[in-house]
């Protein structure tokens, strides 16, 4: 996917921008082997006022109790503020960890606070684990498909990414164990299976209780690790949550988590449970990369679980995007063309779309675009080219009038696309 835009003459590039060449020899190899996100450029290209966006998954904050939260930043500040705008612990501070083995208890994890590494969101924490775990070459099996950002974070370290394919329950254990027979038949080190077994991003498909135990011995009895990523895993709209893959699995399994999607992605505050024999070299290369999490975003945190209301906050938004859901599903039934099909997740932020044999959603990206509305293309998702006809939409920031004004748009779009393809037969 390209994008052709208009400078003026010896304007400076925008940051992030990769269309000014850097010289090859100030690169490092890794760096000359990396492809730009495709989500992202969407994202770029998509800035400009009115657009609806289904592509960027991001919480609504618009209940989020900003009168009770500034008051508690207020009282940080003046009881303790010059602790908040310190250096802190690299491993975070000691409430804020009792808080996320609290939470973690809700999905079955028993950990001690003392185990826990709070990072700059979970991705940081992501791209520390790759860091210290992953070899160039190395195989790291994920779903097809698959979060970009985490897929993007393994390949940054020179790992190649190989697809296991999914259903309505999640990844297939039977295709996970015959990859890894032919991934080792073909020379190759198998380290990993990065995997996003609630709500996954982009599929929007829980893993079954049966499959984590299948997934977790196949991990087990291959030597390989899992890093099980669960951003989403309290947002069921039913409030129902499963158990992770960690419990029975801690000596393989490392567990990222993040409040990005329950609280606010401003904030920047995730964590990692490792298992105990990797706790020390993550801790380290933590630290070279951070030296600490903002002591201030934590506090924050912390006093927003100090209060119970936080469960109601989140039963609060659990119904207010299960409502953006139906919205969303309901337009789409009435305005997509024949032969589309979708999935129907249980929570979450996403909708996996799959559309008929001859639309190109990567190629009508940008005809949606020129008409207010910004998606996200399943190639985005893969790292092997497939994807053409999916596409991703992320429902809950958008509000309830855009998802209806937005899913028509997509509806004639792609309407046209098929109409024009039949044309053309």
């Amino acid at each position: 996917m390209s994008v052709s835009v208009e400078t003026s003459a010896g304007a400076a590039p925008t940051p992030g921008d990769t269309s000014v060449p850097a010289r090859r020899q100030h690169l490092a190899q890794r760096t000359l082997a990396a492809r730009p996100s495709e989500v992202r450029k969407v994202f770029r290209a998509a800035q400009r006022p009115g657009m609806i966006s289904f592509a960027n998954g991001a919480p609504y904050l618009g209940a989020l109790p900003f009168e009770r939260i500034a008051a508690d930043a207020q009282r940080i500040l003046l009881e303790s503020g010059e602790r908040s705008f310190q250096y802190g612990s690299s491993d975070g501070i000691p409430e804020l960890r009792a808080h996320i083995c609290e939470l973690m208890k809700l999905e079955g994890i028993t950990a001690g606070p003392d185990q826990v590494i709070v990072t700059s969101g979970s991705q940081q924490a992501l791209d520390v684990a790759a860091r210290v775990l992953v070899n160039p070459g190395d195989v790291i099996f994920a779903e097809g498909p698959s979060y970009a950002g985490g897929m993007a974070v393994f390949t940054s370290y020179e790992a190649e990414i190989v697809h296991v394919p999914m259903d309505a329950d999640g990844l297939i254990p039977e295709e996970l164990e015959r990859l890894i027979g032919e991934v080792r038949a073909d020379g190759k080190t198998a380290r990993g299976l990065y995997t996003i077994p609630n709500f996954q991003n982009p599929g929007g498909v829980n893993l079954s209780a049966e499959r984590r135990l299948q997934v977790g011995e196949l991990c087990r009895s291959n030597d390989l690790l899992i890093f099980e990523d669960n951003p989403y895993g309290l947002l069921g709209f039913d409030g129902e949550t499963m158990p992770a893959i960690q419990p029975g699995f801690e000596d393989i399994t490392l567990y990222f988590g993040s409040f990005s999607k329950m609280i606010a992605p401003g904030l920047r505050v995730g964590w990692v449970l490792p298992p105990a024999s990797l706790y020390g070299h993550l801790l380290n290369a933590s630290e070279t990369s951070q030296l600490n999490p903002a002591v201030y975003s934590q506090q924050l945190i912390s006093a927003y679980l100090d209060d119970p209301a936080w469960r109601d906050k989140l039963v609060e938004y659990r119904a207010i995007y299960r409502e953006k859901f139906n919205a969303l599903v309901e337009t789409l039934a009435e305005v997509m063309p024949a032969g589309t099909i979708w999935n129907r997740p249980t929570g979450g932020f996403y909708l996996w779309v799959k559309v008929p044999a001859g639309i190109d959603t990567e190629a009508l990206v940008y005809d949606c675009i020129e008409r207010g509305l910004v998606y996200v293309p399943g190639t985005a998702f893969y790292t092997d080219g497939s994807g053409h006809n999916e596409l991703r939409m992320s429902f809950c920031l958008p509000s309830l009038d855009e998802i209806r004004k937005g899913a028509a748009i997509l509806g004639k779009v792609f309407s046209d696309a098929v109409a024009g393809a039949a044309s053309s037969d």
